[in-house]
């Protein structure tokens, strides 16, 4: 099984989800997560493509093991693909499932629910883009960004347990 430890760059997500500082806890992951692909040095600060199918599975697992930790197992894009796998890849239901919509209602990122009460899956939201852009713009891009980062966990998580 494969070993993964955790560096400093890592320690503020850590400490905003001990103290269940869900809303910081989602924009530190966002950061965490452009910094490690080098994508904080773009000026559009999105993750592309090529950043989510390279990025680093040790770093990966450990966000996700964070937010599962802290959370008493409700959050984290392990539980967030657990969904998506039920729903057999189907992006709008799993938005469904995790609150992200309500009805025909995409949320906004304002009523994003960030308390230990949101759904299970519900967080982390904010990696794929700025929290300034509403989770309607977001859903017409959010599905390939999600499937890209969720194919990318499932295949990490298969490395590991191969190893």
């Amino acid at each position: 099984m494969m070993e993964y430890t955790m560096s400093n760059k890592f320690s503020q997500l850590q400490n905003l989800l001990v103290t269940k500082n869900w809303q910081e806890a989602d924009r530190e992951t966002r950061r965490v997560m452009l910094m490690i692909a080098g994508a904080d040095k773009r000026d559009n600060l999105l993750l592309t493509q090529q950043d989510i199918e390279k990025f680093s599975c040790n770093d990966l697992i450990i966000i996700d093991r964070l937010w599962l930790q802290y959370s008493q197992k409700r959050f984290g894009f392990g539980v967030i693909n657990n969904i998506y796998q039920q729903v057999q890849g189907n992006y709008v239901e799993l938005a469904k499932i995790v609150g992200w919509r309500i009805g025909d209602r995409w949320l906004n990122y304002d009523n994003i629910i960030f308390d230990i009460s949101a759904p299970a899956g519900h967080l982390p939201v904010s990696w794929l883009v700025p929290t300034t852009f509403g989770m309607y713009w977001q859903a017409r891009f959010a599905r390939v960004g999600w499937e890209l980062l969720l194919s990318r966990f499932h295949s990490c998580c298969q490395i590991s347990t191969n190893r």
